[in-house]
C-alpha cells in the first residue's frame, strides 16, 4: 500500500473509474435545494439533479462538507499509517479548503499527518492535480515529490469555458470579476477563464455560431500551438459540443492524454445546461 493517500472533493470532476483505479478518497459536496440537502454523486444522479435545477427559479446552492466529514475521510485514507494529501478547489470558489484545514488540525492530535493544497482552480483544473498526485503516490514517490506534482499541475493548468447563460452563476452569487460586465453581455456569449483562483471574462462571441471558434482562439492565445498537453473537456448536457472542442484542440496540440466527462452537480449548479470547456496544461 502506498504510504501517501490522496483525498479530494467532488468539485474535482475526476471520473468515477479513475477515482477507483487510483485509490482516491472522494468527499461529496453538499447540494442545497432550499432547506433540503443532498450529497453530490451519492444521493442524486445527474439527470435527477438537472431536472430539478431547470424546473426552479430558486438558487440551487452548493456547500462544502463539514469538518467531521473531512476528518472521517482523513482517518480512512490514513489507515496503515499513510500520510494524506488533500486537494481542494480555489478558496475563492468554495470553503472546502478552509474546512479541510480545520479537519487537518483536528486529526493531527490523532497522529495523522495531512497536507492541504488549494489548487486555485475547479473541475478538471483541480482534477488533473488529483490524478497526477495519485499516480505519483502509487509510483512510490516521496511526499515532497507528490506535493511538487500538485504544485506543478496547479501552476500550469488553464481553464476556459463558455456558458449558454450567466443566470446560474448570477443567481448563486458566483460571478466574481465578471459581475460588472453582465450588463454588456446581454447579446453575447461569454468565454470565461479561471484567473488568480476566480472567474474572469476572457472573450465574448456574438451568437452561438461563433462560440467554438472564439473558445479555441482563447486557448491558443494562452498555450503555444503544438505544445504537448493533457486535455480535459467537461460539459453539462453538451456532449456533442464537448467532442467538437476535443477534436479542435487535437488539431492544435499534441495531446498525450484526454478525459472527456460530464461535470457533476457541484459544478453544474453554477454553470447550467449547455456549458462546456477545456482544462489543459503543458506536460513536462
Amino acid at each position: 500500500m502506498s504510504k501517501i493517500r490522496i483525498v479530494t472533493d467532488t468539485v474535482s470532476d475526476v471520473p468515477d473509474h479513475l477515482i477507483d483505479e487510483l485509490g482516491v478518497t472522494l468527499i461529496p459536496m453538499v447540494i442545497k435545494f432550499g432547506q433540503e440537502e443532498v450529497k453530490d454523486r451519492v444521493e442524486i444522479s445527474m439527470p435527477e439533479f438537472l431536472a430539478r435545477l431547470t424546473s426552479t427559479k430558486e438558487a440551487v446552492r452548493t456547500s462544502q462538507p463539514s469538518p467531521g466529514e473531512f476528518m472521517a475521510a482523513y482517518r480512512k485514507a490514513a489507515e496503515g499509517g499513510a500520510t494524506v494529501v488533500s486537494i481542494q478547489p480555489s478558496m475563492k470558489f468554495s470553503g472546502a479548503y478552509q474546512t479541510a484545514c480545520i479537519a487537518r488540525d483536528l486529526v493531527a492530535d490523532e497522529g495523522i499527518r495531512v497536507e492541504v493544497v488549494d489548487t486555485r482552480n475547479a473541475s478538471m483544473g483541480q482534477g488533473w492535480a488529483v490524478i497526477q498526485a495519485a499516480r505519483a503516490a502509487l509510483a512510490g514517490l516521496s511526499l515532497e515529490q507528490v506535493l511538487e506534482r500538485v504544485r506543478f499541475v496547479s501552476d500550469r493548468v488553464r481553464t476556459y469555458l463558455t456558458l449558454d447563460t450567466l443566470s446560474y452563476l448570477q443567481r448563486n452569487g458566483r460571478l466574481g470579476r465578471v459581475q460588472a460586465l453582465v450588463g454588456s453581455l446581454l447579446n453575447l456569449k461569454p468565454i470565461l477563464q479561471v484567473k488568480e483562483g476566480e472567474l474572469a471574462l476572457a472573450d465574448a462571441a456574438v451568437g452561438a455560431g461563433q462560440v467554438m471558434g472564439r473558445l479555441v482562439a482563447t486557448v491558443r492565445r494562452n498555450i503555444r500551438e503544438g505544445a504537448r498537453v493533457a486535455l480535459g473537456v467537461v460539459h453539462v448536457q453538451a456532449r456533442e459540443r464537448a467532442e467538437q472542442l476535443r477534436q479542435e484542440l487535437n488539431r492544435v496540440y499534441e495531446v498525450v492524454e484526454t478525459i472527456v466527462t460530464e461535470t457533476g452537480p457541484a459544478i453544474a449548479a453554477n454553470v447550467g445546461p449547455g456549458g462546456y470547456g477545456a482544462m489543459l496544461y503543458e506536460v513536462d
